[in-house]
């Protein structure tokens, strides 16, 4: 019997110390519903930003498909259709690819970490992005590069940008930028002022179809 309650005892002290435990460690989610299409909006969308900003994500994920994910559409899917034109357009004006692309990419995100104004290794990490067909973190390199950095760009700079991806209309016509996309009036802002340096992809386009 002293067994029995001696093993209950401490089947309690571990369900008490398991249930504190996950009360420390639950993951807090909040859900933001937000339009496509924010061009002739009105709306205050900074003090959005505050607001999501005043909860601390650790992490922001936007409706985005993963990368691996490209492989395993359909040619005709609308969400491949629609990044091919970007993704071909930048193949095209950077035909030359890194021995090891992912290597690069973690290289160029430690340096920006370190210092955020090194902008040629921004250009480098939208251009492989979209090599690695990640539009998620193609675009978002791209609106910073376009809404923050272009401004502070030297002539070799400003030749080098224009080189790797031609203009902002072309830009635009590629679906690269998008003015008045829930990205570019919130989500972006968001991430850039928060100072993370990318967006998680999350969406799935594998019963779309259906």
């Amino acid at each position: 019997m002293k067994i029995i309650q001696k093993l209950s005892l401490a089947f309690l002290l571990l369900i008490s110390i398991a249930v504190k435990s996950y009360a420390q460690n639950q993951i807090e989610i909040v859900i933001v519903g937000s339009a496509h299409d924010n061009s002739k909006s009105t709306q205050n969308f900074q003090a959005i930003i505050d607001k999501l900003k005043n909860f601390k994500p650790d992490m922001v994920f936007g409706e985005y498909l993963p990368q691996g994910d490209y492989a395993k559409l359909e040619e005709n899917n609308w969400a491949k259709k629609s990044f091919r034109k970007g993704h071909d357009y930048l193949e095209k004006l950077n035909p030359a690819s890194p021995r090891n692309i992912d290597a690069q990419i973690k290289n160029d995100q430690k340096a920006l970490a370190k210092f955020a104004y090194y902008h040629k290794n921004r250009m480098n990490l939208a251009v492989n992005y979209a090599k690695k067909w990640d539009r998620g973190n193609a675009d978002y390199q791209i609106f910073v590069l376009e809404n923050y950095m272009k401004q502070n760009f030297g002539k070799e700079e400003q030749l080098e940008y224009a080189k790797m991806f031609g203009n902002t209309d072309s830009l635009k016509k590629k679906g690269f930028c998008r003015p008045g996309s829930e990205y570019s009036k919130i989500y972006f802002p968001l991430i850039y002022q928060l100072k993370h340096d990318r967006i998680y992809n999350m969406d799935c386009q594998t019963y779309d179809k259906p």
